[in-house]
């Protein structure tokens, strides 16, 4: 077995801290020059080696089970930002469903972390939407409706439905569901796009 195939195993069997710590006792082992040898051999960044070979000259108290110091990594975006997670709230507006006391939107990634942006928000729309999936939302497509024009009064019906049905939720009471006129659409129907729900 190579040098450079011992590194790869070693990688792939080690966690973070083990890796790191490996590579700097290897480096120390080497003597003058170790960091630029290990780096060589492994890929590794000099500046892990460096530390590795740190930890491993004064080892730190980590607890036990763990790979990083306590409060060690990347902090959460709603840790950093405490207002996040309610102006996403606010921004998902809930929409009408007599069926369904979901939350959902029609505004896209890009248009939530615009209005995030205009907020004061910093946040991308790959962690936007991460942070999306783990409120439990995800991408439901549209589906066509050609019965025609929605009256104007449509949402404002379904937004006193959904306070009626929290009200009774809320008093522990039941809630019925009576559908009186149910349309079904004939035929294959598409409409491209997608938008967010909990799934």
């Amino acid at each position: 077995m190579t040098a450079q195939e011992q590194y790869v195993l070693m990688r792939e069997t080690l966690n973070e801290r083990q890796w790191r710590i490996f590579l700097g006792t290897e480096a120390l082992k080497a003597g003058e020059g170790g960091i630029s040898t290990v780096a060589r051999l492994s890929g590794a960044d000099r500046k892990t080696i460096r530390r590795g070979a740190h930890e491993a000259s004064a080892p730190q108290d980590v607890a036990k089970g763990r790979v990083r110091q306590k409060g060690g990594g990347r902090k959460k975006l709603v840790t950093k930002d405490a207002t996040l997670l309610r102006d996403i709230d606010d921004l998902i507006e809930p929409k009408g469903d007599p069926m369904s006391l979901i939350r959902w939107t029609t505004k896209s990634v890009v248009r939530l972390s615009n209005a995030l942006k205009a907020k004061g928000h910093q946040i991308k729309k790959s962690a936007l939407a991460s942070l999306l999936t783990a409120e439990g939302f995800s991408l439901k497509a549209n589906k066509k409706n050609i019965e025609g024009v929605s009256h104007p009064d449509r949402d404002a019906q379904f937004r006193h439905i959904k306070q009626s049905c929290e009200s009774f939720e809320k008093a522990g009471d039941p809630i019925i569901s009576v559908d009186c006129k149910k349309k079904e659409l004939l035929g294959s129907f598409k409409n491209n796009g997608k938008e967010w729900q909990p799934k």
